[in-house]
């Protein structure tokens, strides 16, 4: 009895989420991984073609780049404005333009590329922080 618990306690905590097949669907899980603060769930919807980035990069760098996509891409809603549209000259990416309501009114729009990985899988490839506002910053209207 005591091996089968021992069993099922390394087994993890339950079924595992199945990977986005395709970008709408990575999109939406990412978004969804952001509004709830899930960094682990946002390291694997977030890679390259090698697959998601908690599977190669060091922990303490993937926390740290997470934590800054969270806080800048905080929100209580979004929308998609367009896409997915190709990437010219990366037949394995697709882009989105996204609104984004941000907690304190504010809405702004910003692009995100995903790109199909080698395990078939769709990811989040980029997402342009440069065009966003900061989001300690007061909205401009």
């Amino acid at each position: 009895m005591l091996v089968a618990l021992g069993l099922l306690a390394c087994a993890g905590g339950g079924p595992q989420t199945p990977a986005p097949q395709s970008p709408q669907q990575a999109l939406e899980q990412f978004m969804t991984a952001v509004k709830a603060k899930d960094l682990d769930r946002m390291g694997d919807l977030w890679g390259s073609e090698r697959g998601p980035a908690a599977s190669w990069m060091k922990p303490d760098d993937l926390k740290k780049r997470l934590t800054v996509f969270q806080i800048y891409l905080n929100h209580v809603g979004y929308r998609v404005l367009e896409g997915p549209t190709a990437v010219t000259g990366e037949n394995r990416m697709q882009q989105f333009r996204v609104e984004l309501q941000r907690p304190n009114s504010c809405t702004v729009v910003f692009p995100i590329v995903l790109v199909h990985a080698r395990n078939g899988a769709w990811l989040v490839n980029a997402v342009d922080l440069a065009s966003l506002p900061n989001p300690a910053d007061a909205c401009k209207r």
